[in-house]
Parts: C-alpha cells; structure tokens; sequence
C-alpha cells in the first residue's frame, strides 16, 4: 500500500490537535527559553507549551523546570512573564524548595495533613535539559534520550552556535490564524522566498534557486517515499542546512564575537517546531511555532547578536530595527499561511509534493506512525 503525505483534516481537526498535544509535545524535548534568561538564583520565566503553564527557575540546585502551578488550588506561582522571585505562591503563600518540595505552610493548623501527606505535596517537576544556551524542556515521565531527538553532530551544533548568543535579547509573541505546521513546512520550503519575500528577503540571498537534477527520477523521490511507507528516524527530522548570501558587512559585527566565518544564512531545524537561524553569524533570530488550537499558534520571536565584546554596549536600538525587518518578512508568510488554513475543507485535495520538498514528507511519515499511529 502507498503511503501519503498528511491530509489537510489534520490541520483542522480538534481530535488531530488532541493527539498533538498527547503524543508529540507531551513526549519530545520542546525549547523554551534560554539560560542567559535564568542566570541569577530565584530568577524565573513563564510560558505556556502547547497550552500547558510552565515555569523555568534557577534555584539553589539550578535550572529547574515546573508546571506552574501550586499543588493546593492550582493558583500560579509566578504570575508575570519574567522576574527574580522565591517559589511562593501568592494566593495562600505556600512556598517551594530548590526541587519543589513544600517548604513552607502558613497557618498550617488549617490544614491538619499528616507528616506523610505533607512529604509528597510538591510542584510537578518537569525534565529539563541545556544545550549550549538553549533549554529544552519534556513533559514525559519517562522522557524519550535527547540524543534520540537531536543526533550528537546535531547537538554539538547548537551548543557551538549557541555559546555565541549575546545575552541582550529582544522577544515578541503574536497570535496568527493557522496550524504551526504550516509554518514549519513553511521555513524548510527554500521554493518560495523569491516568490513571497521578492523585496524583503530575496534581495539578501546570492543567487536563483538551483534544480536537483538535470533529469527527473522515474518514479521520483517523492513516490519513492511513499511507497516505501517507511518512517524516518526521529532524529532526521531536526537538521542544518546554510546558504550563500550577498557579501557585507553589518556596523555592529566588529563588536562582537562572531559566529563562523562565511556569508551564510544558517538554519538549525528542530522538529517538532523551531526554527533557530543566524544571518552571517552576526546576530541570531529563534522562532517557535506554538499551538493554541487547530486553527491558532502563537508565534514567539526571540532576536540578539553574536555576544558583545563589551557587555557595555548597549544594543537596544539595533535589536528594535533588526526585529521590525523580521517581522516584515514574517507578515509576508502570515497572509499566505492564514489564506491557507482559512480555505481548507473537506472540499480539499491531499497536498502535492515535489523531490525539493522531501524533509516534508518525511515529516509527515513520521507524524503519521507516531502521532495517529498508522
């Protein structure tokens, strides 16, 4: 039986999304922040992840990750985005310790819980694993090894690239009107950008797009694929790729430490759904496409520079710039994914892939034996 790639009510369906959140974001390792957030003890963020509240906190044991919410009334314990605060919750004061054990409990005649009960009231403690700067977290008792997810090259990748992030960062987050795995097959889809971005991104890149090949394959790659049915390993999925861009040299570059030495745009793939790029390897840029419903993401944008040679020099100015032009090029993508999403339907033929585009159907391949279980 040929296999095919993903059908669009996977795009739209409640029960596919249900699925989503069960077996991939509530199995895989998910990037959530970066350790240059959390550098100083009590020093927090908070984020949801495929719609589930977490808290990245270093405490005196180090970077920890929780489920923000306190076991009593299920109350958060940090409320804001960011801060440097103990794990307190502010709604009956219960506090935490370095691993989530209860430490405190005010008026705790009120409650008459036994030494045994009290032992086991703790905050749900989540996986966390750090890459480099980057922090990952999984919601799995038994998380799957991250060398599984991510290949040891890979992995060493994002730490060499990662070690050179400035820790100024600029961040963003807008809602758009559309599946995030549109916009994952969006980044790896190289076909469009002189077709979407003609005035924005086209320009910087330093020549047309090239064929595979000077003759088609009978059968092509793509139905190759197909037929062979098989799924991938997981760890095909996250993978590098760079591309020439036109020479130059950017004001700032000289002030700091730079990454690699070529005219480059870098691409860092993470499935299931970032996208972690470096222009030149003068500044940095980490999307991550983060799902809210069927039809809704949430977009989060995080920007810095290579590392300033002198942490003195203030770069708020230029972060500002270097995000409205990102986010120039991300509107463009925006109208097309939301046109898609928007006119999908039962009335919809299933997607028609070309050989360039084989990253996506393995994707799909994947998705399929793993998330709907075929």
């Amino acid at each position: 039986m040929t296999r095919h790639a993903l059908d669009v009510e996977h795009y739209i369906s409640p029960e596919t999304f249900a699925l989503e959140r069960e077996k991939l974001f509530g199995k895989l390792w998910t990037f959530v922040g970066f350790s240059s957030m959390v550098r100083e003890r009590n020093q927090f963020f908070t984020r949801k992840v495929a719609g589930v509240p977490i808290l990245i906190q270093r405490t005196t044991a180090g970077i920890r990750a929780f489920i923000n919410e306190c076991p009593h009334r299920l109350s958060a314990i940090q409320t804001v985005a960011e801060g440097n605060r103990p794990l307190i919750c502010p709604y009956h004061a219960w506090s935490f310790g370095a691993e989530g054990e209860l430490h405190g409990l005010p008026n705790h005649g009120l409650y008459q819980f036994t030494a045994q009960e009290r032992e086991k009231i703790c905050l749900h403690k989540l996986h966390v694993e750090e890459v480099g700067q980057l922090l990952f977290v999984n919601f799995s008792a038994e998380p799957v090894p991250l060398r599984e997810q991510f290949s040891d090259d890979y992995l060493e990748q994002l730490r060499e690239a990662s070690s050179c992030l400035d820790t100024q960062i600029i961040y963003s987050c807008h809602r758009v009107r559309y599946n995030w795995k549109l916009n994952m097959e969006n980044v790896k889809d190289y076909n469009h950008v002189p077709f979407v971005h003609p005035k924005t991104f086209s320009p910087v890149m330093t020549a047309p797009i090239k064929t595979i090949n000077s003759e088609p394959q009978t059968p092509s790659l793509i139905m190759q694929l197909l037929q062979q049915g098989a799924a991938p390993a997981l760890s095909q999925l996250s993978y590098p790729t760079k591309a020439p861009i036109q020479p130059y040299k950017s004001w700032f570059a000289s002030l700091c430490e730079t990454y690699g030495e070529e005219h480059a745009y870098y691409n860092w793939f993470m499935y299931p759904n970032v996208n972690f790029c470096s222009v030149r390897g003068e500044h940095f840029l980490l999307q991550q496409y983060d799902p809210v419903s069927p039809g809704e993401t949430d977009y989060h944008l995080w920007m810095m520079t290579a590392r300033r040679k002198d942490v003195r020099t203030d770069f708020t100015a230029l972060l500002s710039t270097l995000i409205r032009g990102e986010r120039a090029v991300i509107a463009e993508d925006t109208v097309i994914l939301e046109r898609l999403q928007d006119g999908f339907g039962k009335h919809s033929r299933r997607f028609t892939h070309g050989d360039y585009e084989a990253h996506l159907v393995q994707q799909h391949l994947w998705y399929r034996a793993n998330v709907l279980g075929d």
